[in-house]
């Protein structure tokens, strides 16, 4: 199974109705598994900045398959290590949670990511558009 635009975009859909329904401006981006950008969106009243970190948390998450958040709490612990990773990968990561690895039927599709509100709100609306192609 290969990560589509169709998905990518159905992932923002389902992420932002769920950001619209709550009143929240969100930035929401999909990458592949080798963290490339598959689809970008800034809702209206998005700060600017969310669309560069929707981004790193989504490369993060398909980066170690896992949540931006267990990233965050992994780098506690090897600071030096996650310093390098970052430099090698050629990107910035981005340790706060709003980041989920994008894992259908077990396979490692790529990664999602969601700012512009708290860290909760972030992780909520990209649970929503993970939820929404049947993701773990």
């Amino acid at each position: 199974m290969a990560l589509t635009l169709e998905m990518a975009e159905r992932f923002i859909a389902a992420a932002k109705a769920k950001a619209q329904q709550q009143g929240w401006g969100m930035s929401l981006a999909v990458v592949d598994n080798s963290g490339n950008l598959v689809a970008l969106a800034r809702m209206d009243g998005a700060r600017w900045l969310t669309a560069g970190v929707a981004q790193s948390k989504a490369f993060t998450a398909a980066t170690f398959r896992r949540s931006s958040a267990e990233v965050a709490e992994l780098a506690q612990t090897r600071p030096l290590l996650f310093g390098s990773i970052g430099g090698l990968a050629g990107r910035p990561l981005l340790l706060a949670g709003g980041g989920l690895p994008l894992i259908i039927k077990g396979e490692l599709l790529g990664g999602v990511g969601a700012s512009g509100g708290t860290e909760e709100q972030d992780i909520e609306c990209a649970r929503a558009g993970v939820t929404a192609l049947g993701g773990e």
